[in-house]
């Protein structure tokens, strides 16, 4: 471990840590910060548009803390190892991680009458209420189709895929089930809301060129060998494709990718995972060589299961898609391995 000081906040009324502590080994498996030079160049009009943007935003490395201009943030609110989790080979002491890198960015905003509801609900439901059906669904004119108590129990409880709110205290919960029924927060001003505070962000954004790609260049996902016994990175490779630019000949780029890997006894390390291309990958554990991929109904969004049934290995891989705007799925797939 080390320490070092990072940079103060511009904020007013906002006093951050001097220093921060930062681990010397295993060294990071992501870039830890976006800089000028690593601006896309995927074309020439799409570098420009992101410099452009870029020196309007504030990019000091790791420890950059929010701004009201921007802060570019790196790898990114979901970057580096995801929730799909580590696959660890005992054998061998290595651990895998899948990783995403992209940057987002994170602004300050005053607080307003929609503070509350765009704090909380706004980087799914959207600051218009419109949502993204069917995952989040609209909430424009709820009042009209659920009673304020089940609008209460149902911020303070979750629902579905949503979580519960009930860490907010009952006054911001009703704070947002008059806005969500009024439009109009009712105590959205300092002194009557214990949870007041005079700015907010204004969601969750990725940074992305004017075609809606990553606006770094590649690796966008990145597959990570990690031998704990050394602290060191074995081997590290792209992880997926967007499929119209590997026609292209832009290939290897890495992608956005949910759901961790399993390693057999056979030495393989099966991972589907990615986005855009919906493959089934097998890589050999010791060199992250690609052995074998296949095209899955929808992306594998998930884990693979390793089983055997009468000594035959299975693998099997819930496709449920959904991700990054891609289509949903609803398969299980089934991999036999041969047999020995």
């Amino acid at each position: 471990m080390t320490s070092g000081r990072v940079p103060p906040s511009p904020v007013e009324g906002e006093k951050l840590s001097e220093t921060q502590i930062v681990p010397l080994k295993p060294p990071a498996f992501t870039r830890q910060s976006f800089t000028e030079d690593m601006i896309t160049t995927r074309t020439p009009e799409a570098h420009a548009a992101v410099l452009e943007r870029f020196r309007k935003l504030k990019a000091n490395g790791l420890f950059t803390p929010p701004t009201i201009e921007g802060t570019v943030m790196f790898p990114g609110f979901d970057g580096g190892g995801e929730w799909g989790g580590a696959g660890f080979d005992a054998a061998t002491g290595l651990l895998y991680v899948n990783a995403n890198e992209m940057p987002w960015i994170l602004r300050l905003v005053p607080r307003d009458e929609k503070s509350l509801y765009n704090s909380n609900c706004a980087s799914c439901h959207r600051e218009d209420l419109a949502g993204s059906p069917p995952g989040f669904p609209s909430l424009v004119d709820i009042g009209k189709r659920m009673r304020r108590a089940d609008i209460v129990r149902t911020i303070r409880e979750g629902t579905g895929r949503m979580p519960g709110f009930s860490t907010l205290g009952n006054a911001s919960i009703n704070d947002l089930a008059d806005f969500l029924m009024t439009g109009r927060e009712a105590q959205a001003e300092p002194g009557k809301d214990p949870n007041w505070q005079k700015y907010r962000s204004d969601g969750y954004n990725l940074f992305l060129d004017p075609e809606g790609y990553p606006a770094v260049q590649p690796p966008w996902g990145t597959l990570n060998a990690i031998d704990l016994n050394s602290g060191e990175i074995r081997w590290k490779i792209p992880f997926g494709e967007y499929p119209e630019l590997a026609a292209k000949g832009l290939t290897n780029t890495g992608t956005f990718n949910y759901g961790g890997p399993v390693i057999t006894a056979s030495g393989l390390v099966f991972i589907a995972a990615t986005n855009f291309d919906k493959k089934m990958h097998a890589y050999d554990k010791l060199t992250g060589k690609l052995l074998w991929e296949t095209v899955l109904p929808a992306a594998g969004n998930a884990t693979p299961a390793v089983y055997s049934v009468n000594g035959r290995e299975y693998i099997s891989i819930a496709c449920g898609g959904g991700k990054s705007g891609q289509a949903s799925g609803g398969a299980i797939v089934v991999f036999a391995l041969p047999s020995q």
